[in-house]
């Protein structure tokens, strides 16, 4: 009896895990309490790091935002006006979107407009509005889609002009350039420093800060995961060219290990199950969906 029972509990966790490649929920980028952003203000002369913070909700027509704002004088100023970068930003956790509603200014004047800006559930070759000044729109596609840490990233094309990195959508983060980065159009340094949640720091990027601006910085060496989900193979790229994997399952068990000699790996799926997978590969445990 003891032995079925522990058999359902398993079949019962297995059953669940599966579900949940069809109704994943992505990390909210907001802390239970409170969250920070740091990030470098760069204009003509000025370079300083400033913060945005968020410690407050609200509710409009029964939707729930989170209120962006700015340190000032010990207290935090929510108030929506031109430039500033606060803001009211909703989530959709199911698809990995969020949305930030700001005023910016437009053709016809200063306006309240609200930008998507992350999408995780973008694929490659999909497309993606950058909103920029005045209206001007720039399209970024998708160039590679990967985890790091447990955690997915979706890289898109877009890079700003004084950044030699592309704007990537991270899971549990936001952006690298930022939460703000479609409302601050003065800012000459796009790139996002740390966030903490609940006061402890969750991301940190120290080749981020206003001494940096207008200096060339090497790209920090990710690998990259595609597809993902996979149905036949997947592959791993930007490899150091010579090193070992091994691919568990959701239970920690073993099911495939090997070797590669090349920059980039092209993995054999067809022998497993439709699930949820970890391969560990250069020190980095990146998750992938079989299906």
């Amino acid at each position: 009896m003891k032995h079925f029972i522990k058999s359902l509990l398993l079949l019962s966790f297995v059953f669940s895990a599966s579900n949940s490649i069809h109704a994943q929920q992505y990390q909210s980028i907001f802390g239970n309490e409170s969250t920070k952003w740091k990030y470098p203000f760069c204009n003509l002369d000025v370079a300083e790091v400033q913060e945005k913070i968020s410690n407050e909700t609200i509710t409009l027509n029964s939707v729930q935002y989170e209120k962006i704002g700015t340190p000032y004088q010990g207290t935090i100023n929510y108030t929506l006006v031109p430039n500033s970068g606060n803001a009211l930003a909703r989530e959709d956790l199911q698809n990995g979107r969020v949305w930030y509603t700001s005023v910016i200014e437009t053709i016809q004047g200063y306006d309240t407009v609200e930008f998507l800006i992350m999408d995780l559930s973008l694929q490659i070759n999909d497309s993606f509005v950058i909103h920029e000044l005045f209206g001007d729109e720039d399209i970024a596609i998708v160039d590679s889609v990967y985890y790091l840490s447990g955690l997915k990233h979706v890289r898109t094309t877009y890079q700003h002009w004084a950044s030699d990195f592309p704007l990537t959508f991270i899971e549990g983060i936001g952006t690298n350039y930022g939460i703000a980065y479609m409302h601050d159009h003065y800012n000459m340094c796009s790139c996002l420093l740390s966030v903490d949640k609940d006061s402890e720091e969750v991301y940190l990027n120290n080749a981020c800060n206003p001494a940096s601006a207008g200096i060339k910085e090497e790209p920090i060496k990710q690998l990259y995961l595609f597809p993902n989900p996979a149905s036949k193979t997947i592959v791993i790229s930007n490899l150091t060219g010579k090193g070992t994997y091994t691919i568990t399952n959701i239970l920690g068990e073993t099911v495939r290990n090997g070797t590669y000699f090349n920059t980039d790996l092209n993995i054999d799926l067809s022998a497993l199950k439709n699930n949820i997978y970890f391969i560990e590969i250069e020190g980095e445990i990146m998750k992938f969906i079989k299906e």
